[in-house]
């Protein structure tokens, strides 16, 4: 069950009814629902063997690259392998504009431009003003562009121990808590 549930994750991640062969065990159950959907043995999907697997029947175009109207098991990897890739290129986009913004929140924020922001200046960013004791590392009163990154950060992997946590004690793994 548990091996279900992290394949199905790793699918619904890949934006398709494929994960990239992270481990040999994952590609095996795709390829064997691939061969159990090839119902004429060519080794390849037409469109209404594709059905048996409906994120592959829906991106099917994009994935029969070589459009012969069939799609092989490695093109159906590689779609799944070009939509991962896209994924991670999406979120440093998106990562980079998070940042950007918050940059200049905290330049406008900074009224004196001391490249600090002290409780006053704070409050401009909510946020920041709730946490700044725990942001203000060097106890100084004032949170530097530094000081904040280093807690969002902190923050950002006490949050991934947290999910790691929970799913290590909610799964059955056998760890006790």
């Amino acid at each position: 069950m548990k091996l279900r549930l992290i394949t199905l994750s790793l699918l619904s991640a890949a934006g398709l009814a494929v994960a990239l062969p992270a481990s040999a065990m994952h590609h095996e159950k795709f390829e064997a629902a691939f061969k159990s959907a090839d119902k004429d043995g060519d080794g390849t999907l037409d469109k209404e063997e594709a059905k048996a697997i409906p994120k592959v029947a829906r991106n099917f175009d994009a994935l029969d690259t070589d459009k012969d109207g069939t799609l092989s098991m490695a093109e159906v990897m590689a779609g799944a392998k070009d939509k991962m890739k896209g994924k991670g290129k999406d979120m440093r986009d998106k990562t980079k504009a998070m940042h950007e913004d918050g940059k200049a929140r905290f330049a406008a924020a900074d009224k004196d431009g001391d490249g600090t922001l002290d409780k006053e200046e704070a409050k401009a960013m909510p946020r920041v003003a709730g946490s700044f004791d725990k942001i203000d590392a060097d106890k100084d009163g004032t949170v530097s562009m530094d000081e904040i990154h280093a807690f969002m950060k902190s923050q950002h992997q006490g949050k991934r121990k947290d999910k790691d946590h929970d799913h290590d004690s909610h799964h059955g793994d056998g760890k006790e808590d």
